[in-house]
C-alpha cells in the first residue's frame, strides 16, 4: 500500500534561538509491516528531510527504509530510530518513500531539518560557493586572533615553500558546544611562549576551502596536525 503526500516548505521567520529545527513534513505516519508512505517535497535546492520514529514501544531493530525517489540510484537508509539525509530536487521536487521493514507497526514523524548559522564565522561564510580540499603545511605561525564566541580563528604564518598565508578557520556554525579540534588553544600556547617552530613544524592545517589567496577560509577543518612530514594531499589541494 502506497500514501502519497505533496508538500510545499515552511520557512520560520522570525528570530531563532536554536541551531537546528525540525519543520514537519508530516506528524503521525502510521506503517503497518511493508507499508509505504512517499513525501514528495516542491523545492529547487537540496533540503535536508528526516524522519523519527515515535511510537510507544522502540523498534528492536532497523525498522523504517527511506529510499531515495529523486536520484537514479535510489539510495537508501535505514535506522532503527531515524535520521536525516541532504536529498536533491529533479524538476523542482523531492520524492523519498518511507518503508516499514519490520514485523510491527511504526509511526513516524517526517520534518525538514532548518539550520540556522549563528556563529560569528557565518558572517563571512558564502554557503552557495563550491568549496575545495585545502592544505596548508606549515613552517612557522605568526598570529593567531580568535573570534569573541569561538567560531573561528584568523592564523597568519609561514607554509614549508617560503610564501605567507592568512586564513580564517571555522571552528563550528551551528553548536557551540559540539565536538572541534582544539588547534586554536595549541596554537596560540606556542605564540605567546615564544616557542621555536620546531616543536610543530610542518604544522598540516586542512579542511574545505572556499575563497581567493587574498580572501581564504577553511569551512570545515577536517585536520590539524604537528609534525606531519608525511601527510598525503594532491598538489592542487596544497597552498604553496
Amino acid at each position: 500500500m502506497r500514501i502519497v503526500i505533496v508538500a510545499a516548505f515552511v520557512f520560520i521567520s522570525g528570530a531563532s534561538y536554536a541551531a537546528v529545527r525540525h519543520v514537519s513534513i508530516k506528524s503521525g505516519v502510521v506503517l503497518k509491516p511493508g507499508q509505504t508512505y512517499v513525501a514528495t517535497i516542491d523545492s529547487n535546492a537540496p533540503v535536508e528531510v528526516g524522519w523519527t520514529a515515535v511510537q510507544a514501544k522502540r523498534c528492536t531493530m532497523h525498522c523504517v527504509q527511506a529510499t531515495d525517489l529523486t536520484e537514479s540510484n535510489h539510495n537508501k537508509i535505514a535506522t532503527d530510530i531515524g535520521a536525516s539525509t541532504t536529498y536533491n530536487p529533479a524538476a523542482s521536487r523531492i520524492s523519498v518513500e518511507y518503508k516499514n521493514v519490520s514485523a510491527e507497526p511504526v509511526t513516524i514523524d517526517i520534518y525538514r531539518v532548518q539550520r540556522t548559522c549563528e556563529a560569528e564565522a557565518c558572517r563571512f561564510i558564502d554557503r552557495s560557493a563550491k568549496s575545495r580540499s585545502l592544505v596548508f603545511k606549515i613552517r612557522e605561525f605568526k598570529s593567531i586572533t580568535t573570534s569573541k564566541d569561538g567560531s573561528y580563528s584568523t592564523i597568519s604564518g609561514i607554509v614549508m615553500s617560503g610564501r605567507p598565508f592568512t586564513v580564517r578557520a571555522v571552528w563550528w556554525t551551528e553548536d557551540p558546544k559540539g565536538l572541534r579540534f582544539g588547534c586554536a588553544k595549541w596554537i596560540k600556547g606556542w605564540l605567546d611562549n615564544h616557542d621555536s617552530p620546531d616543536k610543530y613544524r610542518p604544522y598540516v592545517l586542512a579542511g574545505s576551502g572556499l575563497g581567493d589567496d587574498n580572501h581564504l577560509v577553511l569551512k570545515f577543518v577536517d585536520a590539524c596536525v604537528p609534525h606531519a612530514p608525511n601527510y598525503g594531499a594532491m598538489e592542487s589541494s596544497i597552498f604553496k
